[in-house]
């Protein structure tokens, strides 16, 4: 009887499918196939009609959808019957594709740049969100089914734990979302519609599930290696065998009534099976490879009246429990209203990021997939001020990504948000090549290859310290396991080696050190516990299993020249530096690389990092943040053990768990630590450093000291105000709460007459403070001051000096209430004056120039003024006199400089783990310059400033000004009329190493994935500003409260006092005399020359503007074009298409499909047998 019903059916097919039409809508079970030769167009087959009717009759009408081109792939498939959509994903083209099925054959793309490997697909039609499996990038994704090219956008709900996923599942109804995993760990799992909720339902007996299928509370599923059809309720009960077929190769599978029909690849075949008791209903021999199959029919139950009522701007999603709600896609967040979407300020998770040396750029997570339509490497690229970025480590949870700079010599790292700006942490370093953070300790290790060490500090580069500095040639690659508490790192010098050690540095041993080429950086699999390293000579990468200590190359490639080295699911990706200058791509099951992004002759590629929370998993470790006992640094070492250490200048307390500083009363030099974020005394007899104890969230810049109190002030341009301690660090206080746009590089304490005096280069002006009342503070001078910097106070003589690095660089004098100014010594027009010291007994000044690299004198009389020492390369910036000596800071030195202050030689002073050091001063007891004030017994009310000849002025704070007596002081009612505020612009430095960075705005940053057109995080339009003066150090920290700005750095010009107008010891000029005016009329040959004058001049500017154009476009990156690594397609340029606003994507290729009435007999196989029955 069963011969019988096959020759029936095999007859019946023949002579009914000569009249075979394109699939329409209704009830149809259709499942895809592909040509076994290739040879051939892959199609979509229906048979139309009700199951419990034609399997019955044997009497099928068979439908297809043909591909239009050869190589095509279709595999999963799914469908919304509400609208009579089909839909498929596609493996040549990688991406999922959608047809209504009225006749159409105009295809739209719901999705672009999947992996081949997408298996299994799921629509909640009562939401309408579709749901598919990716098995290569090993995550979950749903999108919206009919978002409009406007709102298109796309969510990963499952990213961790899985291996290979396939088959999915929606239970509507229930809100459950079921799929396979045919990975190393088979199982079956479900959860909610978001990923939460998950859990296993089945893990037993499992070892190639495939495709699953839900009817009802049961879900069936097919085994491909175990060769069964399979099937248990949806709460972990009744699990059983419904099918065992041996040799079979089950791939999808469908049900319908009492149906079950399943595909199968060995053979090719489609099976219909009775779901109760698995008997064979009836085989086709298909002649292709089949893959995915569904019931195409109206399974639907309930209603979309939730979802459709709320008007979600992305998605919606109901579920039983908590309803129906709108939720955002990768890239953006739900805002107020819960039903619209906005644009995330922060990069998406996951992400590749990579240095390019002239900038720092990113791909999406599957760029070894998406469409490169024209891309440019000046689109991906976010940081591009050509400072020789070469290393990258990231925190995927505060959202920071850390890297170095070798034109500079520093380490940043900024956030990676919207309009963020970048903050230097450490400097003065070598060439930095690696970087890495252990992210539960909060330590940041780097590679220094020029100074032969490897240093730790924490994440905000303060407590630095050597950490290895013995047996090392050139360190490159770092990477550090926090569970396991080691270091691993690369040396590719004379004898390359891969080495390890616990992270305080002990228990060091190689890896392998034999057999390498140039060992480059590392990639460790936290989950697996591998680490895996890149040599650029052997052409390879290798692994080492961390557990069983295996060596194993696990990639090879001839004349690649693997460099940065990550690895995201089972992509490899690397950078190479060579003839193949870019960043790679290749599938480490297959071996075989399936993209390279080249962008010759310019930008050479260097480290490369997956920027991505999952590469960051938690670890219970005893070195935690915020949990250990250590007060800076916790490092781990043998058998778990931890130890706390300190960064220079502290030492540990008994108690082995806390950093203290044993600080000296005589004879040290302070210094000012901008990346360190520390003030530090020096010892002025053997050079020993110790810290002086204070919060390190902001920079020090400027120093002063108080001799008699022993109270040190330093100003922190970061947050603007001027701090004072004592020298152990209490009774910390703020002096002055500077406005926006100060930079203070200059202080000097009166320690006669109690008084602080400052430099404000931002708002160019110098100002006083009384220490014994800190809101009595006066502005004194602003006419005719450009970019003041130091000054250097004679308290008995009532004068002070100040070097100006502004237009006119130069020294200026001026009795120190502001009167009597003079300019002492003109320099040469391209000086840069920093530093200023003054030695009242010997009768000299002495100051330092950054320009042309000097240190120069002159007696107080004016003459004598020399060069007495010239280098060829320093960046000076603070001088000091102590003893017989001058002692000098210099940006481009680790350490302080010393000279006799009569001439001779330079030498290094003390220590050379300084970063970037900028104030200096000098104290011993013995050279304390005592004396009577001129004050002292003179009443004024609020500030008493000194003058030459043991004179004084009174002065009052902004806001009051001197009453009748010229001593007391009453407030200001009403304004002078010729009162004007000063002009807060930041002006730039000559002494501006760069210290901040703005993310670049000038074009935007994809920082979404896939193909949302919508989901594209840009940086601000706004013009990036002009950099402040030299020693702002940004940092995150926030800015100062109200409090603080009790006093404001406005002045009226009625305060200025000119040095004509000083005729008596208490004498101040309140006003000025207006000025007279008068008009005339031009004559006709005065007006034609002026038009002359302007149409030379605009003649003029615009030859300068377009210089300056030219200039500015040769300095961006010429990155015009990036080219696909493809012999077949080197002249083809391509551009990121996703997301694209308003577009779809453009292809090279026919976007729609053939849906041909044909006759199966006489198909273009030649098969005919196509649809055999058996």
């Amino acid at each position: 009887m069963h011969i019988h019903n096959a020759i029936f059916h095999f007859v019946w097919i023949f002579t009914s499918i000569a009249s075979v039409h394109s699939i329409r809508h209704g009830q149809n079970l259709i499942w895809a196939q592909v040509p076994s030769l290739r040879n051939s167009v892959s199609r979509l087959v229906g048979i139309e009609g009700d199951p419990d009717e034609w399997v019955v009759s044997g009497k099928v009408k068979i439908r297809h959808i043909s591909a239009p081109h050869l190589g095509w792939e279709f595999s999963a498939l799914a469908f919304d019957y509400t609208t009579q959509t089909l839909i498929w994903s596609e493996a040549m083209n990688k991406r999922i594709q959608s047809l209504v099925l009225n006749g159409s054959t105009d295809t739209s793309d719901v999705f672009t740049g999947t992996s081949p490997e997408v298996y299994g697909m799921a629509v909640d039609w009562q939401s309408g969100n579709l749901y598919w499996t990716d098995a290569l990038y090993n995550w979950i994704i749903m999108a919206p089914l009919h978002a409009s090219d406007k709102t298109r956008t796309y969510k990963i709900i499952i990213q961790t734990g899985l291996d290979s996923p396939h088959g999915i599942a929606v239970h509507t109804t229930r809100g459950l979302l079921i799929w396979s995993d045919f990975g190393e760990r088979p199982r079956i799992e479900m959860s909610d519609l978001l990923g939460a909720d998950r859990h296993v339902l089945v893990d037993q007996s499992l070892e190639h599930p495939r495709g699953i299928t839900l009817d009802g509370d049961t879900l069936y599923w097919v085994d491909s290696q175990k060769d069964t059809v399979e099937a248990v309720n949806i709460d972990g009960t009744g699990r059983r065998i419904v099918v065992v077929n041996s040799g079979s190769n089950f791939f999808g599978i469908a049900a319908y009534g009492s149906y079950l029909f399943v595909t199968e690849q060995s053979k090719g075949h489609l099976k219909i099976v009775d779901k109760n008791d698995g008997q064979n209903k009836i085989s086709y021999r298909l002649g292709y490879i089949p893959y995915d199959i569904i019931m195409y029919t109206n399974y639907t139950t309930g209603s979309s009246h939730r979802c459709d009522t709320l008007q979600c701007d992305q998605f919606c999603v109901d579920m039983p429990d908590p309803g129906a709600r709108c939720i955002c896609g990768e890239g953006f967040n739900i805002t107020d209203d819960d039903r619209s979407c906005e644009l995330t300020e922060v990069f998406v998770q996951p992400s590749h990021i990579y240095a390019v040396h002239d900038a720092i750029c990113h791909y999406p997570a599957n760029v070894a997939d998406m469409s490169l339509l024209n891309v440019t490497l000046d689109k991906q690229c976010f940081l591009d001020k050509r400072h020789g970025y070469l290393a990258l480590a990231f925190d995927a949870r505060e959202n920071f990504l850390y890297y170095s700079e070798n034109n500079t010599k520093t380490i940043s790292r900024i956030n990676l948000e919207v309009g963020a700006t970048a903050e230097t942490i450490a400097g003065g370093t070598g060439v930095v090549s690696g970087l890495c953070l252990d992210w539960v300790s909060g330590n940041l290790y780097w590679t220094d290859s020029s100074n032969q060490l490897i240093k730790v500090a924490s994440r905000h580069g303060t407590f630095q310290r050597d950490l290895i500095t013995t047996n090392l040639d050139n360190p490159l690659g770092i990477a550090v396991h926090p569970g396991r508490g080691r270091l691993y790192f690369t040396d590719p010098g004379d004898t390359p080696k891969v080495e390890t050690a616990y992270t305080d540095g002990s228990d060091r041993r190689a890896i392998l050190d034999h057999d390498l080429g140039s060992p480059n950086h590392l990639y460790i699999d936290y989950t697996n516990d591998i680490m895996y390293w890149s040599d650029s000579i052997k052409n390879h990468v290798r692994s080492y299993n961390l557990k069983t200590e295996r060596l194993t190359i696990i990639f090879n490639l001839d004349n690649s020249g693997f460099y940065g080295i990550s690895i995201f699911q089972d992509i490899i990706l690397w950078t190479d530096r060579n003839d193949m200058n870019g960043i790679h791509m290749a599938r480490l099951d297959k071996e075989e690389k399936i993209r390279g992004i080249l962008h010759p002759h310019y930008g050479i590629a260097q480290d490369l990092v997956t920027f991505d929370i999952h590469n960051q998993p938690p670890y219970n470790s005893s070195c935690r943040e915020g949990a250990n006992p250590c007060s800076q640094l916790c490092l781990s070492g043998a058998e778990d053990a931890t130890w706390c250490t300190c960064g220079l200048g502290y030492h540990l307390a008994e108690d082995d768990v806390t950093c203290i500083s044993s600080i000296s009363e005589n004879n040290f030099l302070l210094v000012t630590d901008a990346y360190q974020r520390q003030v530090f005394q020096v010892s002025s007899s053997n050079g020993v450093v110790h810290a002086i104890r204070h919060s390190t969230r902001h920079s020090p810049i400027a120093i002063g000291f108080d001799p008699i109190k022993m109270r040190l002030y330093w100003s922190d341009n970061t947050v603007r105000i001027i701090k004072g301690s004592n020298l152990d660090g209490d009774f910390a206080e703020i002096v002055v709460g500077m406005d926006e746009g100060a930079v203070v590089d200059g202080l000097a304490v009166d320690h006669i007459n109690k008084l602080l005096y400052f430099t404000d280069a931002g708002h160019d002006l110098i100002g006083v403070v009384s220490l014994t009342n800190y809101t009595h503070r006066k502005i004194l001078i602003t006419e005719a001051v450009d970019e003041p910097r130091a000054i250097a106070l004679l308290p008995l003589e009532g004068t002070f000096y100040w070097t100006d690095w502004g237009k006119e660089p130069r020294i200026e004098r001026a009795s120190m209430d502001g009167s009597d100014r003079t300019k002492f010594v003109i320099l040469d027009k391209n000086s840069w004056p920093n530093g200023l010291a003054v030695d009242g007994k010997s009768r000299r000044l002495f100051w330092v120039d950054a320009q042309f690299n000097t240190v120069s004198m002159i007696f107080l009389n004016g003459t004598g003024q020399r060069v007495m020492l010239k280098e060829d390369v320093a960046h000076y910036f603070g001088i000091a006199i102590m003893g017989d000596y001058l002692y000098l800071t210099d940006w481009k030195k680790t350490y302080i400089s010393r000279m006799h202050k009569d001439g001779g030689a330079l030498e290094e002073f003390g220590t050379d783990s300084f970063t970037k050091l900028y104030g200096i001063y000098g104290f011993n007891r013995t050279e304390v310059v005592l004396g009577n004030s001129v004050c002292v017994f003179k009443e004024c009310q609020q500030l008493c400033l000194p003058r030459p000849h043991n004179m004084f002025t009174c002065a009052c704070m902004e806001g009051f000004r001197l009453n009748d007596d010229r001593r007391t002081c009453i407030r200001e009612t009403t304004p002078a009329p010729t009162t004007t505020r000063l002009t807060t612009t930041p002006t730039s430095s000559p002494n501006a190493v760069t210290t901040t960075t703005t993310v670049r705005t000038s074009s935007s940053i994809h920082t979404t994935l896939m193909s949302s057109p919508s989901s594209v995080t840009s940086l601000s339009s706004s013009p990036t500003p002009k950099s402040p003066v030299t020693s702002v150090i940004p940092t995150a920290s926030p800015g100062l409260s109200p409090s603080t700005h009790t006093t404001s750095t406005s002045l009226s010009s009625s305060t200025v006092t000119p040095t004509s107008e000083y005729s008596t010891t208490e004498f101040e000029v309140h006003g000025v005399a207006p000025v007279k005016t008068t008009s005339s009329r031009l004559s006709p040959g005065t007006v034609a020359a002026v038009v002359i004058v302007v149409l030379l001049a605009s003649v003029i500017a615009l030859v300068v503007a377009v210089i300056m154009y030219r200039k500015h476009r040769h300095y961006k990156i010429p990155h015009g074009k990036l080219l696909e690594d493809d012999p077949k397609r080197v002249d083809t340029f391509y551009r990121i298409t996703f997301p694209d606003n308003n577009k779809d994507e453009p292809v090279m290729m026919d976007n729609g499909i053939e849906n041909p009435a044909y006759d199966c007999v006489s198909d273009d196989d030649g098969d005919k047998d196509a649809y055999n029955v058996h």
